[in-house]
């Protein structure tokens, strides 16, 4: 399959030391999505993106948005690849998908020792995945952990030179509970097996990570779910950016929740452009035009006031996320509530107006030939993803509100 989407030069837009701008970037990427919704369906069958398209997308600079500069990134931050997102999503989901996991690894890599990211980026280039709920057998060794076990929804794993896996490290000491942490492990150390096979997101090739072979993980490639979460990652005392103080279960949902927002206002573009064409059959008379149906001018209104709601709230969010950063503060609790208040209702309103537009269509919304069915089947996914859910995240916003004890993520 050639998935090679380029059409035109890059933006010349550069810093003074001759890296891209991210207003480059984000013009990069906007480039892109005619090539993008053209290959879509191919990508869906395939149930992975293939290797050239990660290339393409590599080559617009998204993927060191996050990444220290010390190994090749640009340590931009999240407002713009919450825009990136913004548009690739318009072109393909399950790229936008695999695209975002590629840059929040970059991120996530950031915050263990030095001695770990070294061996991560002796390729700059190289790209991460992971597998976040805790599994497999772990047991302490010389040095680090000896683990086995299976760890799914690992998405853009074939396209991966590691990978992130969630363990349970023993207790160090007599009467105390083990530990969550994410331990790093490079390609050479597991296998993929095809488990992913979804009504949507099809194309994010989420397959499970496998280890058969006892592997162990040396100490400074295991980093705690606490830690990870606490301000103060090894990382963090690497990096000056106070960008790697941030929490992980704070901040990175912003990547996920981007993503149907994009997924909305691309399905929205292609609805209104067949509105303007169709006939549409009508009980008890001809056919009439698509555009002429009040409830199709609804459907429009609707799913546009949604993408424009969703699309400024996540920005809100990282632009003042970014703004106490500078001011050399972090989020406060408060602060996080908010955002993943606003990571699920994002996702959900996304997919509530996509469904619009697909009810819109009527029995034409089947055809598998319609972006719009796509766009209904992965925003309805990706809502449903355990960090965006809005029947536990939106009622732990509530639960803050009322001066109860949070009892999520944040």
């Amino acid at each position: 399959m050639d998935t090679v989407i380029r059409d035109q030069a890059a933006p010349s837009l550069s810093t003074a030391d001759g890296e891209p701008t991210a207003d480059a970037i984000v013009e990069a990427t906007r480039r892109l999505v005619p090539g993008l919704k053209a290959c879509a369906a191919a990508i869906e069958r395939e149930r992975r993106v293939p290797a050239d398209l990660i290339d393409e997308l590599a080559g617009t600079g998204m993927f060191r948005l996050l990444q220290p500069r010390r190994f090749g990134g640009l340590e931009y931050g999240f407002t713009d690849l919450v825009r990136v997102n913004l548009e690739l999503g318009r072109g393909c989901g399950s790229t936008a998908w695999c695209a975002t996991i590629a840059m929040i690894h970059n991120w996530l890599v950031g915050l263990y020792p030095l001695e770990a990211q070294e061996e991560v980026w002796r390729d700059p280039g190289a790209l991460v995945t992971g597998a976040y709920a805790p599994n497999g057998s772990c047991e302490a060794v010389p040095g680090g952990y000896r683990i086995t076990g299976r760890w799914s929804f690992a998405s853009n794993c074939d396209n991966s030179a590691w990978a992130v896996v969630c363990s349970m490290l023993p207790p160090s000491t007599e009467g105390a509970r083990p530990t969550q942490a994410w331990l790093l492990v490079p390609r050479a150390d597991f296998a993929i097996d095809d488990t992913w096979f979804s009504a949507g997101m099809a194309g994010t090739g989420s397959k499970t990570i496998r280890i058969d072979t006892p592997v162990t993980v040396p100490a400074h490639r295991v980093l705690s779910v606490a830690a990870i979460n606490s301000g103060e990652a090894p990382g963090a005392a690497v990096h000056a950016n106070p960008l790697y103080r941030l929490s992980f279960t704070g901040a990175a949902p912003f990547t996920l929740s981007s993503v149907p927002v994009g997924i909305l206002r691309g399905a929205l573009e292609d609805f209104v452009e067949m509105a303007k064409d169709k006939m549409a059959s009508w009980p008890g008379g001809p056919p009439r035009p698509m555009a002429e149906l009040p409830h199709v001018q609804l459907a429009i209104a609707d799913a546009a006031a949604a993408a424009d709601a969703a699309g400024l709230l996540l920005l809100r969010d990282t632009a003042q996320m970014a703004a106490l950063l500078g001011a050399g503060a972090l989020p406060s609790i408060d602060d996080r509530m908010t955002y993943r208040r606003d990571h699920s209702f994002a996702a959900t309103q996304s997919a509530r107006a996509a469904t619009l537009l697909f009810e819109a269509l009527g029995a034409n919304g089947g055809d598998l030939a319609s972006p719009i069915q796509r766009a209904w089947r992965d925003t309805n996914v990706a809502a449903r993803h355990i960090s965006l859910a809005w029947s536990t995240t939106g009622g732990m916003y509530g639960r803050h509100q009322l001066g109860r004890a949070p009892d999520g993520t944040y």
